[in-house]
């Protein structure tokens, strides 16, 4: 590709060299340039890789991006942009090919629900004959790719692990390449605030956005927003770069959300009036699994009755959204029965282990809200004494500490409390933390620090009718303690001690 084909979105002053140069590659780490690169250069917390132009055109970059003036070099053509950061996404779509406009993209947003509503709606297309990728906190997920690498997944996917819910804007313009080139005519993006924050998804524009809810108090800290005032304008943002969004009518910010947006938006409620609207909800109960049913109408001429076969009557919402989506875009009620009343989503509601005498579940709720919701919903599969193994999460707010230590007090029969991912924290540190919400109830819990130690009694000590619910990590596959990840993932492990046991 040559230069000029690689700015050709961007606004630019061209300080040396020719842009009919060719480059070979892109790149905005310098321990990595390689000849032939483009390079961006980026100003981090802790390293501005302007200073080093001269150890980037030593490697041999064909092109330096640039936001500020530096001292000339030899060999490479310099360009200066007004923000390198804004930058660097238009240049990851224009090496990439702009997969994004190959396909249908919808992007997910909210607090609570991007992770469940994203493989709902997922679900849905594929039921109606779509052929769809997902990116998100499950990782990149790819369908039949030709590509080796990857874990590949029960139906045939090829599933890739991810650093960050939403990735970097190379790493993300890498997999939506991926899905065009394996036929993929939809992609639903979990795209979190962090990633509007940090211009992840720009550089094309979402066909559909859609916005759960959102939490006060979750992801406002030092290494997150500043305050809730930036994190609502970040979720904002998704809407205002999609050409129609879909609203939670219900949520109590909704006003000042809708006060951000630049885009057309319907709105759908629980019980409201609303483009899309749930009526008659209602538990269901069957071979020992709850699940949900409720009517649906929309402007649309929608008019159904939905089954979805998980608890909890937040997943009301979260089918809601995926179903707005979904009738746009000409799925049937059919297809949409067919797809919900079949759900697995890694990590959530994750029944891992399933027998006469007890179960197993696996679950991501790793803060105050999810952990209410979930056990909670629990509740509905009617054990008879329901164990929460829980730990939380170091270097993060404190009040979601307190907040899942009072709901496991409240609504578990026994709680154990264990380790999460400590980060750089102490386990003592997060332990006295989770003790001032702990000790607000009655709550029945031992304390034991390793995890594995805490899966292992919760099973050896199950009586008939337990449910054991391990809540924090859900689908992840490692635990961070000491700025060290170790692989453990509370599925397999509970396999592993399942297997020792011979249950």
């Amino acid at each position: 590709m040559k230069i000029g084909q690689l700015l050709e979105r961007v606004a630019y002053t061209l300080v040396q060299g020719d842009v009919e140069q060719e480059i070979t590659g892109i790149c905005h780490d310098n321990r990595q340039v390689k000849a032939g690169d483009a390079f961006i250069c980026i100003k981090g917390a802790r390293f501005d890789t302007h200073s080093c132009v001269g150890e980037i055109a030593a490697k041999g970059a064909a092109l330096i991006v640039t936001e500020q003036e530096v001292d000339a070099v030899e060999g490479a053509t310099v360009v200066m942009v007004a923000d390198t950061r804004k930058v660097l996404p238009l240049l990851a779509c224009a090496w990439y090919g702009y997969p994004a406009e190959q396909m249908v993209t919808i992007g997910i947003t909210g607090s609570k629900g991007k992770t469940t509503t994203t493989h709902m709606l997922a679900d849905i297309l594929r039921s109606a004959g779509h052929r769809v990728g997902t990116i998100g906190t499950n990782g990149a997920i790819i369908p039949d790719h030709e590509n080796h690498e990857g874990q590949l997944s029960a139906a045939g996917e090829k599933i890739y692990e991810l650093n960050n819910t939403t990735p970097d804007p190379m790493e993300l313009q890498m997999y939506l390449s991926m899905m065009a080139k394996a036929g993929c005519t939809h992609v639903v993006i979990e795209v979190s605030s962090q990633g509007m924050k940090q211009h992840r998804v720009d550089g094309f524009t979402f066909d559909y956005g859609v916005w759960t809810n959102i939490s006060e108090g979750d992801h406002i800290g030092p290494n997150e927003h500043a305050d809730f005032a930036e994190y609502l304008s970040c979720k904002a943002q998704l809407l205002s770069q999609s050409r129609l969004g879909f609203v939670n009518q219900d949520d109590v910010h909704v006003e000042d959300f809708m006060a951000q947006v630049a885009a057309p938006c319907q709105m759908y409620s629980v019980g409201g009036q609303a483009d899309y609207s749930v009526s008659q909800v209602e538990k269901t109960f069957a071979d020992g699994k709850p699940g949900l049913t409720f009517h649906v109408t929309g402007k649309s001429g929608l008019d159904a009755d939905i089954a979805v076969n998980q608890p909890g009557e937040f997943n009301v919402y979260n089918a809601l959204a995926a179903i707005c989506v979904a009738d746009t875009i000409g799925v049937t009620p059919e297809q949409m029965n067919h797809a919900l009343t079949r759900m697995n989503i890694k990590g959530r509601f994750d029944i891992v282990y399933d027998s006469e005498e007890f179960k197993v579940c696996v679950d991501f709720a790793h803060n105050g809200y999810s952990t209410r919701n979930h056990l909670e919903a629990l509740r509905e599969y009617r054990p008879k004494r329901l164990v929460c193994i829980f730990g939380a999460d170091g270097n993060r707010s404190k009040s979601r500490r307190y907040e899942m230590g009072e709901a496991a007090g409240r609504l578990a029969d026994f709680s154990i409390v264990t380790a999460g991912h400590n980060r750089w924290e102490t386990f003592e540190q997060i332990l006295a933390d989770i003790h001032v919400g702990l000790d607000k109830t009655e709550g029945a819990y031992i304390v034991i620090p390793k995890r594995q130690d805490a899966i292992r009694y919760a099973i050896t000590h199950a009586q008939p009718g337990d449910l054991i619910t391990i809540i924090g990590l859900g689908h992840e596959t490692y635990q961070e303690e000491g700025g060290v990840k170790y692989p453990h993932s509370d599925a397999e492990f509970v396999k592993q001690v399942i297997k020792e046991l011979g249950l």
